[in-house]
């Protein structure tokens, strides 16, 4: 009976609910300073340097909070790189075997945390052409089972031309882990998004139209799975960086904010996402910031965390 009493107290006292301070804890964001991995609180508080090789890039975390994937590395000859694992309170990076995989880059984890959709680099050749050398590779869209190494082709592109862009780039799971969204590199100036079934098939394309090529990167599903949120980078100095949602159903497109490679934080609720300063300035110091902002109407970001970017929650 004092057992009960004590916790019809807490629940009075404290009507947000006895454990909201551990479920806002868990809330974290990792991004990237100085080509190292970093993990904080989603308000930007507690932050932490996780990694330490100046080569470090495009992190992301399990479901659970536990694990960060990334990729490190630069490959001479294709600027390639290979997915690595690291805890997020810190410790050794593991690289991730993936076999016959030249190359592996863009991790997302599956809503289980139990596979990883990543973007892989194989049969790397070298043509003559002109005088010049020419890099082609086969590039693929894969799934990798991390307790078995098993490895899953869901599309791929041989004799990719490597200077023209990767084909696939920044994969992301649905909600429901039966749809994968990812990225049609391109160049600065085009890349839209395809949703694509487990056997390739593409259920989704933005933007409709084949002729437009105003890119929109970094495809992440909504908690509902009936939207993606991405971003469309500016390609001249009199445009603004800027995130949308994109309705799967109709095609709507709503603008949210300005800046870039925005990420879900609080269970969707809100966002934190980057902003440059001195962008298009030659002489000034170009500098990314991150920035918080929650999704409900009439909410303004704020700033969180200085010298940042590729944030992931």
């Amino acid at each position: 009976m004092k057992q009960i009493l004590f916790i019809v107290f807490l629940f009075l006292f404290f009507p947000s609910g006895v454990f909201s301070s551990d479920r806002e804890a868990a809330e974290r964001v990792t991004f990237v300073r100085g080509g190292n991995i970093w993990i904080a609180n989603a308000d930007g508080t507690q932050e932490k340097q996780l990694t330490f090789s100046g080569q470090d890039r495009a992190p992301v975390l399990s479901p659970d909070g536990k694990l960060i994937a990334y990729t490190s590395g630069n490959d001479e000859l294709t600027g390639f790189g290979h997915i690595y694992r690291i805890s997020s309170s810190g410790g050794k990076p593991k690289k991730l075997a993936l076999k016959s995989m030249t190359g592996s880059e863009h991790a997302h984890f599956s809503p289980d945390g139990k596979s990883l959709v990543f973007i892989g680099m194989s049969d790397v050749k070298v043509k003559k052409k002109e005088g010049y050398d020419m890099t082609y590779a086969t590039m693929s869209l894969s799934i990798v089972e991390l307790n078995t190494g098993k490895i899953k082709k869901i599309v791929s592109t041989p004799n990719a031309f490597l200077d023209a862009g990767y084909i696939y780039s920044n994969p992301s799971f649905s909600p429901d882990g039966t749809l994968i969204a990812y990225q049609h590199s391109g160049s600065d100036v085009s890349g839209g998004f395809s949703v694509i079934d487990l056997k390739g098939k593409t259920v989704f394309h933005f933007p409709k139209k084949s002729t437009d090529p105003t890119p929109y990167w970094r495809p992440i599903f909504t908690a509902d799975g009936k939207n993606i949120l991405c971003y469309s980078p500016a390609t001249n100095e009199k445009e603004t960086d800027s995130i949308y949602l994109i309705n799967l159903s109709t095609g709507a497109k709503k603008k949210i904010t300005e800046g870039t490679n925005p990420t879900f934080v609080d269970n969707g609720k809100a966002i934190i996402f980057e902003r440059w300063v001195n962008k298009w300035d030659p002489e000034g110091e170009a500098k990314s910031e991150l920035w918080y902002l929650e999704l409900k109407e009439g909410a303004k970001p704020r700033k969180i965390i200085q010298n940042a970017s590729q944030p992931s929650g």
